[in-house]
């Protein structure tokens, strides 16, 4: 199913199909360098995707798969992910793109999408966005799309900011 399209996106649920493009993405070490899920082997891609799917009927958001459109290629994820760390009341944005779409506005694209599907299909009020403060393309995605900081902590050894986005 389609959630999204931009100018240069189509935005869609991930299928089983994608395993082997969501491979290049997921389980590469720089791509995976702020996951906390680390670099993942095939099953755990497989894993994944299933876990994605059964977002999509439990609580009708989750990882999303993202087309070029000129390419018709999956170039990355972006989505909503419920709850973190037991944290069930919170919802958060997570996105991953390849390398070589890095630093040409994909991933705001996305995000934007993201967010008028979150505000208009979803009817959220708010989400958030969780980002190691060493990611500064991370943080500077955030910051430019209008989230503010709400608090910082520490995750698994980890500094980890929380950023809110109110819709």
């Amino acid at each position: 199913m389609q959630i999204a399209e931009t100018e240069r996106l189509i935005i869609r649920e991930i299928t089983m199909d994608d395993v082997n493009s969501l491979s290049v993405i997921l389980s590469d070490k720089e791509v995976m360098k702020y996951s906390f899920r680390g670099v993942c082997s095939t099953q755990e891609i497989e894993q994944y995707v299933e876990n994605c799917i059964s977002n999509y009927s439990e609580y009708g958001f989750g990882q999303w798969a993202v087309i070029e459109k000129k390419s018709l290629r999956l170039i990355g994820v972006c989505g909503l992910n419920s709850g973190f760390d037991r944290d069930e009341g919170i919802i958060h944005l997570a996105a991953r793109f390849a390398m070589a779409f890095w630093g040409k506005g994909f991933a705001t694209e996305a995000l934007i999408a993201v967010t008028d599907y979150a505000k208009y299909t979803l009817n959220l009020k708010s989400y958030y966005s969780l980002v190691e403060p060493d990611n500064v393309r991370s943080v500077k995605a955030v910051l430019s799309n209008d989230f503010t900081l709400q608090k910082e902590t520490i995750y698994k050894g980890r500094a980890l900011k929380y950023y809110i986005k109110l819709l």
